[in-house]
């Protein structure tokens, strides 16, 4: 199906394809992702539209009004649902055991800490080697005046 269709106050734009499957033999429907145009003034200014589809052999679609481009895609990715299943689906029957443990970090039982270890330790020291670059600033004054500042005149 492809053409212009005003269901109440929504205008569309339809491109429908049904597509059978050749592994199952099931047909379903592809329809082509919805314009980005606006598509009221077509509907609304009471003038005959030149609606046009073209499909390539590259597998792709191109949809004018009055000549000017209003949708375009692949027929492979660009259409609901997409002609090319997806590689992983949801497995409906799929649950959680009740056993599931949902805690992000369990604690470790094997791990111990070493025998000298101190808890009175900071746990950091300071960096014998860092110092400060040259042209660090360190006397610079964290205010400087403003340039733009007018004092008044009194």
């Amino acid at each position: 199906m492809f053409g212009p269709d005003m269901c109440g106050v929504e205008h569309k734009f339809h491109f429908i394809i049904r597509y059978r499957n050749p592994n199952t033999g099931v047909y379903t429907e592809h329809q082509a992702k919805k314009t980005t145009e606006p598509l009221d003034s077509y509907f609304t200014d009471k003038k005959s539209h030149l609606y046009t589809l073209v499909l390539s052999a590259d597998n792709s679609f191109k949809m004018y009004i009055d000549n000017k481009l209003v949708n375009s895609g692949s027929l492979l990715t660009d259409m609901e649902p997409s002609m090319i299943p997806p590689k992983e689906i949801v497995d409906e029957t799929d649950r959680k055991p009740d056993d599931w443990d949902d805690r992000e970090k369990i604690p470790d039982t094997n791990a111990k800490k070493p025998e000298d270890w101190d808890e009175t330790e900071p746990k950091e020291i300071p960096d014998e080697s860092a110092t400060i670059p040259s042209g660090w600033l360190e006397d610079e004054a964290p205010m400087i005046a403003d340039p733009a500042a007018v004092q008044p005149v009194d």
